[in-house]
């Protein structure tokens, strides 16, 4: 069996360099990387993880904690762990989607979403006495947590911006039903966008319901018998594909009827007909940054990484223009 000082002495590289092209990569110039797998190809030389992580005291295992109250057909959770998935195979990580802190085991890091605000603290103060790192799709003023979150009150603000551009005054929002950072975030953007367009904020315009397409659906046909809304922003596209079923149900079309928009950009959008107008989350490349963060704080680095990313609007045909 091929050893990495085989490898280095037939690539002409150092026992460092050949160690770099297979745990960092990106710190070895490409010319030299290809080589360097050529000569280790050629020998059939297949790195000891197992070795690795036993003098490096590590288990070679990711947790990613995603909430059991998350559907895990949910397409944000299947966008997020490709993303992590495809950083962590690269560097010969396995990952355990952990759903509950109750089946203790050992791993080096954890990659969270989903928590409600308090339970941050809770999920910081358990890795905390593990001596674990955490990077956690969101936010928090945590100095020891890396985060990375989408821009929420931005992206809501310019899908309802949009609707507003098209002549909506009489604006409704289907907000999610829970305690969760990304819910208050989307109302802010909600709000700020009426406000700024001089438009009165109206409280019965709003309604929260369970983050679900029935939930969606029967927010909407309460929104749509009460109130006199010609447009409707809802939290996420799942919520919007049941504002499109309570709209077939009423005998009412979208955007003949009323306009509508979403948020997500995940594929649920493109479920309805018309395909509805909604925010792209990019789930997949923050899956793959926070990944990357956690590696390199496995790896030694102290600088912290707390990013706000901004999402784009993306046009379907679910906006119809009013008269002014």
């Amino acid at each position: 069996m091929s050893t990495l000082k085989d490898v280095a002495r037939k690539a002409q590289v150092s026992p460092i360099t050949v160690s770099r092209v297979i745990n960092t990569p990106e710190k070895v110039k490409a010319e030299t990387c290809e080589r360097v797998r050529r000569v280790m190809s050629s020998l059939q030389y297949i790195p000891n993880v197992a070795a690795k992580n036993l003098v490096a005291k590590r288990s070679g295992i990711i947790d990613v904690f995603v909430p059991e109250s998350i559907d895990l057909s949910n397409p944000f959770v299947m966008h997020f762990i490709a993303g992590i998935s495809n950083v962590l195979s690269r560097r010969m990580y396995s990952f355990l989607i952990l759903r509950d802190r109750s089946r203790e085991h050992f791993c080096d890091g954890y990659i969270v979403t989903g928590l409600l605000k308090n339970e941050i603290l809770e999920f910081h103060e358990y890795a905390s006495q593990r001596s674990r790192p955490i990077t956690l799709f969101g936010h928090t003023e945590l100095q020891d947590v890396d985060c990375i979150d989408v821009d929420n009150i931005r992206g809501a603000k310019n899908v309802v911006d949009r609707l507003i551009k098209a002549g909506h005054c009489r604006i409704g929002m289907i907000n999610v039903l829970e305690n969760k950072d990304y819910t208050a975030d989307r109302y802010a953007g909600y709000e700020c966008a009426i406000e700024d367009a001089g438009i009165p904020v109206d409280p019965t315009l709003v309604i929260q319901a369970e983050n679900s397409v029935e939930g969606g659906c029967s927010a909407a046909k309460k929104l749509l018998a009460t109130t006199r809304c010609t447009a409707i922003f809802c939290a996420t596209d799942t919520m919007a594909i049941g504002v499109c079923k309570a709209a077939a149900e009423m005998g009412l079309r979208v955007p003949e009827d009323f306009s509508l928009a979403g948020f997500d950009g995940l594929g649920h959008h493109l479920l309805c007909t018309p395909n509805v107008t909604t925010v792209r989350q990019p789930v997949y490349e923050i899956g793959e940054r926070l990944a990357k963060t956690l590696l390199d704080r496995l790896d030694g680095s102290q600088k912290r990484i707390c990013e706000l990313v901004v999402p784009e609007v993306v046009e379907g045909q679910s906006v119809e223009t009013v008269p002014r």
